[in-house]
């Protein structure tokens, strides 16, 4: 399973930093836009037509190469001609696609989890994405205009384009809207000026994160932009369902359907980036937990929070956004009990969702939360090691077992721990 933490440290001379805006095509650009997406989505369920029968068959596959080489047979074929149509690393790109989603398939079989085929894309909501190179796609330097193949000049408007060198562009289908998603090569800034400071986080679903800087705590609620929008979903989508299928009517209510969701993404991404902004900006040490994003929002009750919080895409902006301003992102291990241990004593306690706070016979009391947070800031450290009192973790007995072994003696310890009289 991929971790949203993965690749942390990465020091590289330059970054690839995304890079969106919004295409305003002229009526004839649109029509073709809407032609190519509904081409590209032929040329996937016909490969995937393919793969499927030739599992079938002898259980192998047909992988990047050879998709490939096939799609370029049948643009010469009569019946398959209007592939030609498409722009020719567009067909590529699906191809590739294609061949990156069967071999996570194998790859997730052969752990033992089960996971089927890629899907057939339907009519009107498949692809909607096509696949620029970058030889032949010219950004203007405003960012006001972009010169695609086969399409000509589009108008656009943007952010401020980073400087640096241009690796590819794709053409987006956003409801009613085109975007412009861009990758650029830009340099690597300059690391941000050292704070001396230090943040444990806990990300969790009541509190999105609970940062803890060896003196106070701070808590940060998900702003929830879906469970917000419900109501108003609920009515349009009831709307929808009541318009006949094919009809303008029910084209007009898709588009408001198609809105109501893109201000929800929009509004909880908007959050993520400054929260992203403000934890990598805080500290030059930034310590959290690696969760098991997928579990979570599996989970029948669950899953629908998670969602909502977004906590995976919240980890990966926290992670690269860490390694491009210089700051140290330390990963806690999933198994690591930070919830369920004392961070005064480091003694294990059963900490059901259902008990938010933490009571401990050493007389320490304190929100399940906090205690994560204040647990994450020492790690790897032992809390006996630390406070001076009390049995380590390695003097537990039997709970041990689960847990790292306790810090050696000649190793540094780390300076005199908060103290704060916890009371329930």
């Amino acid at each position: 399973m991929t971790s949203a933490l993965a690749g942390i440290g990465g020091l590289s001379p330059t970054i690839t930093c995304g890079w969106q805006g919004r295409l305003y095509p002229t009526a004839e650009q649109t029509r073709l836009l809407n032609l190519w997406a509904n081409h590209a989505r032929g040329v996937w369920n016909k490969l995937l037509g393919l793969e499927v029968a030739q599992y079938k068959k002898d259980g192998t596959f047909l992988w990047k190469r050879d998709l490939q080489k096939l799609v370029v047979a049948w643009k010469h074929e009569p019946e398959t001609a209007w592939i030609a149509e498409l722009p020719a690393h567009t067909t590529l790109d699906v191809c590739a696609r294609l061949d990156k989603a069967l071999r996570r398939m194998v790859s997730e079989r052969k752990a033992g989890r089960k996971f089927g085929f890629p899907r057939f894309r339907k009519k009107r909501w498949g692809e909607g994405m096509m696949y620029f190179v970058n030889q032949k796609t010219r950004l203007a330097p405003d960012a006001h205009s972009v010169r695609l193949p086969k399409l000509g000049t589009v108008k656009m408007r943007g952010g401020t384009l980073p400087d640096g060198r241009l690796l590819g562009a794709r053409a987006v289908r956003d409801g009613d809207r085109w975007l412009l998603s861009a990758q650029i090569e830009c340099p690597r800034p300059a690391p941000m000026p050292e704070t001396g400071a230090r943040l444990g986080i806990d990300a969790g679903l009541r509190n999105l994160v609970t940062t803890f800087d060896g003196q106070e705590f701070e808590r940060i609620t998900p702003p929830r932009p879906l469970r917000k929008a419900q109501k108003r979903l609920r009515k349009a989508q009831r709307k929808l369902s009541r318009r006949k299928k094919g009809s303008a009517r029910r084209a007009v209510q898709v588009r408001r359907v198609a809105a109501l969701h893109r201000k929800v993404r929009l509004k909880r991404q908007d959050h993520l980036q400054k929260l992203s902004h403000r934890l990598t900006a805080k500290a030059d040490a930034l310590v959290i937990e690696d969760l098991d994003v997928r579990g979570i929002t599996r989970s029948p009750f669950l899953g629908q929070l998670a969602a909502d919080a977004a906590i995976g895409k919240l980890l990966r902006m926290v992670r690269y956004k860490a390694d491009w301003r210089g700051r140290e992102l330390i990963a806690a291990g999933r198994n690591w009990p930070s919830t369920q241990t004392c961070c005064r004593c480091g003694r294990l306690h059963d900490m059901p969702l259902s008990r938010r706070r933490l009571s401990c016979e050493c007389g320490n009391s304190m929100d399940r939360d906090e205690n994560a947070a204040v647990n994450l800031y020492w790690y790897p450290e032992e809390p006996g090691n630390r406070v001076r009192e009390g049995a380590t973790r390695g003097e537990i007995g039997s709970q041990a077992v689960a847990l790292p072994s306790s810090v050696p003696v000649a190793e540094p310890r780390m300076p005199a721990p908060w103290s704060r009289d916890h009371e329930s």
